[in-house]
């Protein structure tokens, strides 16, 4: 049971607490809120247009070799594709292509947008986004590429899928769905671009090599024709015309072995060029790889092609065709099954790690063409070499022919070799041509992006309650910040706490509340009327706070007779002197006979209070200028009389701790029922210390919102210090909640209403 009560005082004093920052708790909601609403409805408002692509998967080339994960290698792949659509060259590229095409003008990224003046918060927008302080008009190109990768995209990339997301955001709809469709368009041609330019390169390598064997082919036949007419020599026999057919035939063969065998050289200059060069030098190590069982394969590679070659010269030197001999048929089968021995050694080398390769530093497609690359060149190089010294012998038989005959013969080979191999480059060029049209790249672009209907910013809904949460968690954290740093005293569980005894709670009524029930009286006398609510208003419940206060004086000492009681305060300012003059005037109503003396020397207030005049008052009697009956002065209160400071003294402690103050206070002790004192603060000055052990009792008011702890905490010592018999402590100016005013208009009633009361009575009175 303890626990719960506990439980209870605690979440009541959370409740104050609030209740005591209300004002502060609103006054925080209503600026966060229209601050908010003001932010939420002006702000321009932000599109998001996206699009959709798809990777192409590469081949399987790396988990067939290596073994790794497919979930590895998608996630790599799609990692590098993200980092592509946010790199600064594919960037530059867009903003080329929006500033090129025909809405240029229309384009708020390029700060060209014709409404942009229309929009008062564009400008405040674009600050956050450039802190530097630029103004939108004057971007460089390379401001506007910052701003495209870091404020305008973003690329979420789909799970478990090989799909990207590319999102786009701008002020206007249309912009966003059109930036968004151009930067979807800029990746897909550097895709294709990308994947054309390995064939592209070779294509380059054969159109110029085409163009100077066609020089040397017309410069050939020119010779050969000038070489006929100038000597008159028609033809050949056919014993050499054959010998010559058959050198073309193989020459062309080894030149188109060497052309490949420079081509292959070519690509591969252009996919190690994609590698840096730490995996530059992983990749020439792992194919510069080699075994004993490599080496067999390539001398039974080099021996099988030199056969094949020897064979199809004995064909063509039979006269028989090389199409459809099975035999040379078989030997490239076996070509073939040697070179994909090879590959696959060299790969199981690379997979071993023997070199410390990684395969997953190197794209999958490049290790997979450079192996295929150098397995081909390792035949072409073996073939050439065959088809040389086939060549060779030929031009060994050549030379035997008769001068006249051999001249003729080398320029019409000649002729016919460089025809040949013109034709050859042609086919071969117009191949490639094909191939190079025919890659489409690894990207599909599988959405294009729309104008979006609605904004993504700002969130109307979303900023509307977040508003609310943050003004009333500002509200109620400054509230509680507030209560923390404030170590006022406010509650009576305060004084409790701290081991005080509470003998009263007055509490806070403005004088407007209280003059709405005190009729005919001027202005001036408001602030009076006020003060002394027990006179003026007596059935106010402030008036029944201080008769409470009243009675637990009487029975604070149930075995000594109170009669005099001095009231004082820690400080300035904390009612002390309101409080003793309601006191004196509710032991007055009572029937007791009151004398209130202001013992405060130094800055007196209850003449003021009583609208008297100060002077012949205690100074006066303390110095013997006045006799006591003559300074006493009779207030429009029954039973109450009081008696001013009189005139301010240089030394009012020694005054006070005279003998004299004695006799006076034996005196007045004598003559009536109770005498109360009121006195300056303890912590100013010294009064209180000499009055206090002087008299019965005293009361400390102390002011609810006002006195700090330890302010009280050091009056206490300081009234301990002299032995001061404390009565307890009276709490001035207590906040209550709205059900002490009901009491209040259950007894008063609204002023206004009383007046048409008044009036009517009058009214009837006239009638009657």
């Amino acid at each position: 049971m303890e626990e719960i009560k506990e439980q209870q005082v605690s979440l009541s004093e959370y409740i104050r607490v609030l209740y005591r920052g209300r004002w502060i708790i609103l006054i925080s909601f209503l600026i966060v809120m229209i601050s908010t609403v003001y932010f939420t409805f002006t702000t321009q408002p932000v599109y998001e247009a996206s699009g959709l692509v798809m990777l192409k998967q590469e081949g399987g080339v790396q988990s067939q070799i290596f073994e790794v994960s497919s979930f590895m290698k998608r996630e790599t792949m799609i990692n590098n594709q993200v980092e592509i659509l946010k790199s600064r060259t594919l960037a530059e590229d867009v903003i080329h292509r929006l500033e090129e095409s025909d809405r240029a003008d229309s384009l708020w990224i390029l700060g060209r947008g014709k409404n942009k003046e229309k929009f008062s918060f564009k400008k405040w927008f674009f600050s956050l986004i450039f802190p530097n302080g630029r103004n939108h008009d004057d971007l460089t190109f390379d401001d506007i590429v910052k701003t495209f990768r870091e404020d305008v995209i973003s690329v979420v990339p789909k799970r478990d899928t090989d799909l990207i997301e590319l999102k786009v955001q701008a002020f206007s709809p249309y912009e966003a769905s059109f930036i968004a469709n151009t930067w979807m368009e800029a990746y897909w041609d550097k895709d294709i671009s990308e994947s054309r330019s390995e064939v592209g390169e070779v294509r380059k390598f054969l159109e110029d090599k085409l163009k100077d064997v066609h020089v040397e082919l017309t410069g050939s036949e020119e010779t050969l024709k000038n070489y006929k007419e100038h000597n008159r020599v028609a033809e050949l026999n056919s014993e050499t015309e054959q010998l010559i057919k058959q050198l073309a035939e193989f020459e062309t063969m080894y030149q188109e072995a060497k052309t490949d065998l420079e081509a292959n050289e070519k690509r591969l200059t252009y996919l190690k060029a994609q590698l840096d060069e730490s995996q530059r030098a992983l990749i020439d190590e792992a194919t510069g790889l080699s075994s004993p069982v490599i080496l067999e394969l390539q001398k039974q590679l080099a021996q099988l092609i030199g056969e094949k070659a020897s064979y199809e010269q004995q064909l063509k030197g039979a006269g028989y065709s090389t199409k459809d001999d099975t035999k040379l048929k078989s030997m490239e089968q076996r070509l073939k099954g040697l070179q994909e021995k090879i590959s696959e050694e060299i790969r199981k080398m690379v997979s071993s790690g023997s070199v410390g390769f990684n395969p997953l530093n190197v794209s999958e497609s490049l290790l997979e063409s450079i192996l295929q690359i150098e397995t081909e060149n390792t035949s072409l190089k073996a073939k050439t070499a065959g088809f040389e010294k086939i060549v060779q012998q030929y031009n060994r038989e050549m030379n035997t022919l008769p001068e006249k005959s051999l001249k003729l013969a080398q320029l019409k080979r000649e002729a016919e070799v460089n025809n040949n191999i013109f034709m050859m480059l042609r086919e071969k060029y117009e191949e490639n041509r094909i191939a190079e049209a025919g890659q489409i790249g690894s990207v599909r672009i599988i959405d294009y992006a729309k104008p979006p209907k609605d904004p993504i910013k700002p969130k109307k809904k979303m900023n509307l309650i977040l508003g609310i949460m943050v003004g009333l968690g500002l509200g109620v954290g400054i509230t509680f910040v507030r209560e923390y740093l404030d170590t006022s005293i406010k509650t009576i569980e305060d004084l409790e706490r701290d081991g005080f005894s509470v003998i009263g709670a007055i509490p806070f009524i403005s004088s407007q509340k209280v003059s709405r029930h005190v009729h005919g009286e001027e202005a001036e006398a408001m602030q009076i009327e006020s003060r002394l609510v027990t006179h003026f208003a007596p059935k106010a419940p402030i008036s029944e706070a201080y008769r409470s206060l009243r009675t637990s004086i009487q029975y604070a000492k149930a075995d000594q007779q109170i009669k005099t009681i001095l009231v004082t305060s820690s400080g300035p300012g904390e009612g002390k002197s309101t409080s003793v003059a309601n006191l004196a005037i509710t032991f007055a109503q009572m029937g007791a006979n009151t004398l209130l003396v202001d013992t405060d020397l130094r800055r007196p207030v209850l003449h003021g209070i009583f609208d008297m005049s100060r002077v012949e008052g205690l100074t006066n009697i303390l110095v013997s200028r006045a006799a006591l009956e003559e300074t006493i002065k009779q207030t429009k209160i029954e039973n109450l009389k009081i008696i001013t400071s009189g005139t301010l003294p240089p030394n009012p402690s020694e005054l006070l701790a005279s003998k004299a103050m004695d006799r006076f206070i034996e005196e007045v002790s004598a003559t009536y029922d109770i005498v109360l004192f009121d006195s300056p603060p303890v912590i100013a000055v010294t009064d209180a210390m000499v009055l206090a052990p002087k008299l019965d009792g005293l009361v400390l008011v102390v002011k609810s919102g006002e006195t700090g702890k330890d302010a009280l905490s050091r009056s206490n010592v300081l009234l301990n210090s002299v032995k001061a018999n404390l009565f307890g402590i009276i709490l001035n100016g207590v906040n209550v909640d709205h059900t002490y005013y009901y009491r209040y208009y259950y007894y008063y009633g609204d002023g206004k209403d009383k007046k048409k009361a008044r009036k009517k009575t009058k009214k009837n009175k006239v009638f009657a």
